[in-house]
């Protein structure tokens, strides 16, 4: 999720090879249509629970959010829609793991971590050498 919308641009994957490669080449920058982000990995995890699955969804991200769902700038619509989106993704009942891409530790990324029922990980005491044991819950 960038600009004004979100995305897929790894579809699920079993490959750590696959998904590190993919996240080298993904463009950054301008706004952060995060409940967009959220609403769509609602919508694929659901399918793929559904489909007998057994998914995990990692989000990296410095959350904060500044488009909301009706496309709008407003940092505190967005927030909200956010929110709203981590709440349908608790639902949900399955694995999700929050990478905090913030410099420091960013308390509402650690919040909306909270709301979406993930395991939240401030990805500079992290390190991102050690995202692959994140995702293969060996920490």
């Amino acid at each position: 999720f960038r600009g004004e919308q979100a995305s897929l641009d790894l579809p699920p994957t079993r490959s750590l090879t696959r998904a590190r490669r993919s996240l080298q080449n993904l463009p950054g920058g301008g706004g952060t249509p995060l409940a967009a982000g959220l609403g769509m990995a609602a919508r694929l995890v659901g399918q793929l629970h559904r489909a007998g699955e057994i998914p995990v969804c990692v989000f990296m991200t410095d959350g904060k959010a500044n488009i909301a769902l009706d496309g709008t700038a407003s940092r505190r619509q967005a927030a909200a829609d956010a929110e709203q989106q981590a709440r349908s993704l608790a639902l949900l009942g399955v694995r999700l793991l929050f990478i905090d891409t913030s410099p420091r530790p960013y308390l509402p990324a650690r919040h909306l971590a909270a709301h979406m029922h993930a395991r939240y990980f401030p990805l500079p005491r992290s390190g991102a050498a050690g995202l692959p044991a994140i995702v293969a819950g060996r920490t």
